[in-house]
Order: C-alpha cells, then structure tokens, then sequence
C-alpha cells in the first residue's frame, strides 16, 4: 500500500508539472524558414502557386512512397485543395489555398492535419537578382498539445521539414531556369502582309505522319509549281489537336494571283491584315517554343485570331537547300487582330 501511495504521489506530481509546464510554454507553433533562389520570380511562383506544382517538390514521398495525394477545384485558385494520405509518418489531412497574390507573389494556405489546424504563407521577394522565399507555418496549440509538441520537437521538426522542401524547390527551379537559358530568344514582331496565295490541298492526318506527309507533298510541289513560286515553301495549320493528335493543314506553295493550280490542288488566298511573327533558327524539333512565345504575347497584348486564319510557317531556309540544320530558318506568323474583350490568362 506504501508504494501504491508514492506512486499516486509521483504520478500526481508529474501532472502538476505538466500543467504548470503547459501554462509557461508558448501557445503556438511558429515556424520559419527561408531560401534563396538563383532564378527568375516568375520561375519560383509558378512552382509554388498550384498544389500540382507544389507536389513535385514535395519531401514526404521519401517517406512514403506510396503516398496518396487528390486535388480538387481550379489550380491556383482560392479555395483550390489538396488531401493526402498516407502511413503513420505521412498521416492525413488537407491543404486549401485561401488567399493567392500573384502581383506581390504571395500565397496563404489553411493546413488540417491528424493532430490540428495551421495556417502557412510563403512570400516571394527579389533581392539582388535572386528571389528570397519565406515560408511560416502558425499553428495554435491547447493545452496539453503545446507541452506534447515540446516533448517531440515538433516545432524543430516541421522546421526541418520547411528547409527540405525549400531546398528540393531550390534544385528545380534553378534546373527551370538553365533550361529555359538555353531555350532561344525570341523577338516578336507585328507586321503588316499584303493578299497572299497559295497552292495546296487541305488533308488531316495524324501528327506523327506530318514528316512523310511534307516530303511527298512539298516535293511534288516544287515540281509543279516551280515557276510560279513568290517565295519559300510553307504549311498552313488550320487545326492542331493534342488530344487526339491530329492536326489539319496544307503544305502550301506560295504563288501570284493568277497562277492556277495544278491537278489534285487548290489555291488558298489569305487577306492582307496584321500578322506576329518570329523566327526559329534550327531543326524543327525545337519549333514549339517559338508558338509558345506567339501565344503568350498574344495574350499580353489582348489580340485574338482572325476567324478562319491558319498559323503559317515559311521555310525560308530549309533541308531542300542546307544540310546543316543550325541554319535552317523558319518563319512563323498568327493572323491576329485587337479581340473585343481582355483575354482570359
């Protein structure tokens, strides 16, 4: 019975110690963790404003392998989530975005989690060319959560956990940004073309067979309208599906305005308008860059297509004529014109 009584004691004195110690210790977990960046802002944000983007710099899947991880709503988008679950190291909760500042680079997000709520913010600064991240979590703690949380380090946990993350978000932004160095830079320009004409004959095919397709046809054409050509070989693409992967075009010889086409052609006439246009040097296989570029300052500048106006490519430089494919110069130009109202980003 003594024994029963001193442990009943000792018992009672670690409760009271306990409380006391939940009473003195902070009531709020507090972390803080900041990186430096070697690349652009615009780099670093759109690796941060989306949980998809987010994911792929996710340290837990070391962890957990197996981790399941859903989205759910408009990525980017306030009230956007993402649920996870995994096993007792990962656990389970949800993430939502509650507040996404893309002019001063500023994202907040509501963290539920197996033992409780947070809410984190990471904020995005240039300094020196580089861009500084800081990242905070703040979680309020009851009692005897707090005393739990000094007992496990969580705090200094969750803090090691900010610096891996920041860190694996560091290497692939970096590794972004040597990439697109490495991309060409393209100059776009708004010109204005006069009525243009072209032989040629509109066919769908499957993208894969685009490369036969313009040998076959492009050389057929150079034997035939030879004499009649204004200028370089071209393609006019009236559709480019990437979920099916098909696409609509013409391989096109340009010609006068009274050439008359040969048989199995037909002749396509493009109005004079304002077109943008830039130029690709190399092999083809790097040529999506180059309407990728189109697209955005077509965004930028709020211009639209002219309705029923293909893209165009002209082969100013080509395999017909150079072998070396460093030279080889493409010209791309988008019909365009001011649209009615702001496009959408």
């Amino acid at each position: 019975m003594k024994i029963l009584k001193v442990l009943g004691i000792l018992i009672l004195v670690v409760v009271v110690i306990g409380l006391i110690a939940s009473l003195i210790l902070p009531k709020e977990m507090n972390v803080k963790a900041e990186q430096t960046i070697d690349a652009p802002i615009s780099v670093v944000w759109d690796n941060v404003r989306t949980f998809q983007k987010a994911d792929k710099w996710s340290p837990w899947y070391d962890v957990d392998p197996d981790m399941k991880v859903d989205f759910d709503g408009e990525e980017g988008a306030v009230g956007s989530s993402m649920t996870w679950s995994g096993n007792k190291d990962v656990g389970s909760g949800t993430m939502t975005i509650t507040k996404s500042d893309a002019e001063n680079h500023v994202i907040e997000m509501n963290v539920k989690h197996d033992f409780g709520e947070g809410n984190s913010n990471m904020t995005l600064t240039e300094e020196d060319g580089k861009v500084k991240v800081m990242y905070t979590y703040l979680e309020e703690q009851g009692m005897p959560g707090n005393l739990l949380g000094a007992i496990f380090g969580a705090e200094k946990m969750m803090t090691d956990v900010f610096n891996k993350e920041l860190g694996l978000l560091k290497d692939l932004a970096e590794k972004e940004a040597e990439e697109m160095a490495k991309k060409p830079a393209y100059v776009v320009e708004e010109i204005q073309r006069d009525v243009m004409y072209f032989v040629g004959k509109k066919t769908k095919l499957p993208m894969a067979e685009m490369g036969p397709y313009f040998n076959e046809t492009m050389q057929t054409l150079g034997q035939q309208c030879g004499p009649m050509m204004t200028g370089p070989m071209s393609a006019l693409y009236w559709d480019w599906d990437e979920e099916t992967q098909t696409t609509e075009l013409t391989a096109a010889a340009p010609v006068g305005p009274d050439a008359k086409a040969p048989e199995g052609f037909e002749i396509y006439e493009r109005p004079a308008g304002m077109y943008i246009t830039v130029t690709h040097m190399g092999n083809y296989e790097g040529v999506g860059e180059a309407h990728n570029t189109l697209e955005t300052y077509m965004k930028s500048k709020n211009l639209s297509w002219v309705e029923g106006g293909p893209a165009m490519e002209e082969y100013v430089v080509s395999q017909a004529t150079e072998p070396d494919t460093a030279k080889w110069q493409t010209r791309i130009l988008y019909p365009v014109m001011m649209a009615e109202a702001p496009i959408a980003e």
